[in-house]
This record gives structure tokens, C-alpha cells and sequence, in this order.
């Protein structure tokens, strides 16, 4: 039994070893855009129109969170090999873009729209999904410079009305309930 238990212990050891040395799945690129300086109006609705291609309900489609450059929540890493990811948790699989600065490049966007379906508590892009803006590596010396803040978007929650019908039948049971005690 105890070398049934060191074997068990070693396979566990080795697996999480394996599974942290595993890249990260990439997310799907979307689409993407040249709107220069543009706001966070303008970024809602390019993202709209690239759902709205994809036959993807925006009505509810909002902005959850931008992060700046200087953020303390701006954390872009090299996963190794051509990919980046920002580890965050989005709550439940979204849309994100990246802005980047372009001058002196020869990049066509500055805009890239992704769906975060790999990795939930991450998002990861690559360097050929962006133009190779991201500088690249050398060595251990990883560039992200030219990234401009990245936004997540999200659905707001809108009651359906089969909620709202089921809220009802609670609420009727409980006075029902409340009458019955009261005789």
C-alpha cells in the first residue's frame, strides 16, 4: 500500500510538471483595424460590427474593463515561442482587443479582435495574429512596448422573462404560504 502511494504521488508530481510545461491555447482571432487614436466608443463599435458579421448578438455587448500601459494590472508575458498571454480571469469566455502603436512599422492595423475561448483565465495571442507588433524575443529579453491598453468585452445580464415568471410563482407561493399560516 505505502509503494501504491509513492507511485500515486510521483504520477501526480509528474503530471502537473507536464501540464505546466504546456503552451497555452491560443484564442481566436476575430478581426482587425486601422482606427489609429481612436476612443472607446469607436472600439465598442468596431467590435459590434466584426460580432455583428459573425452573426453574434451585440445588443447587450458592453465594454468590462480596459487596462492602460501603465497600468498595475497591464501583466503581458511571453508564453515562449511566438505567443503572449495577459493573466487575467474574465468570468466567463468574451471578446478582448489589443491597440497597438504602429509608427515606423509596416503593419496594416493597429486593432486586433479576439475571442477568449482557450484559456479562461487568460488571453493569448500570438505574434503572427498581430502583425508581429509585439517586438518579438530576443534571448530572454522580451519587447511588448508598442501594446496600448487591451479591453474585454462582456454581455450585460438581462432578466429573461422565463425569470421573471419563475420570480412570480415564488413570490405568489410565498403569500399563499403566508395566508395559510395566518388562518
Amino acid at each position: 500500500m505505502k509503494s501504491f502511494k509513492s507511485l500515486l504521488a510521483i504520477l501526480l508530481a509528474l503530471g502537473l510538471t507536464i501540464s505546466q510545461a504546456n503552451a497555452y491555447v491560443i484564442d481566436t482571432k476575430i478581426g482587425q483595424a486601422l482606427l489609429g487614436n481612436s476612443g472607446d466608443a469607436t472600439e465598442l463599435a468596431a467590435m459590434k460590427s466584426i460580432l455583428d458579421s459573425m452573426s453574434v448578438d451585440t445588443t447587450n455587448l458592453v465594454m468590462d474593463f480596459k487596462y492602460d500601459a501603465g497600468s498595475t494590472d497591464f501583466n503581458v508575458t511571453s508564453n515562449g515561442a511566438g505567443s503572449w498571454f495577459i493573466d487575467i480571469a474574465p468570468a466567463t469566455t468574451g471578446y478582448f482587443l489589443l491597440k497597438f502603436g504602429i509608427g515606423g512599422t509596416s503593419a496594416t492595423a493597429d486593432h486586433f479582435f479576439f475571442e477568449n475561448i482557450g484559456e479562461l483565465d487568460k488571453l493569448v495571442f500570438s505574434d503572427a495574429q498581430v502583425q508581429n507588433l509585439t517586438g518579438g524575443c530576443t534571448g530572454r529579453n522580451c519587447n511588448i512596448g508598442r501594446l496600448s491598453h487591451y479591453n474585454g468585452f462582456g454581455t450585460t445580464n438581462v432578466p429573461e422573462p422565463e425569470s421573471l415568471g419563475l420570480l412570480g410563482l415564488g413570490l405568489l407561493s410565498l403569500v399563499v404560504a403566508r395566508r395559510r399560516v395566518a388562518k
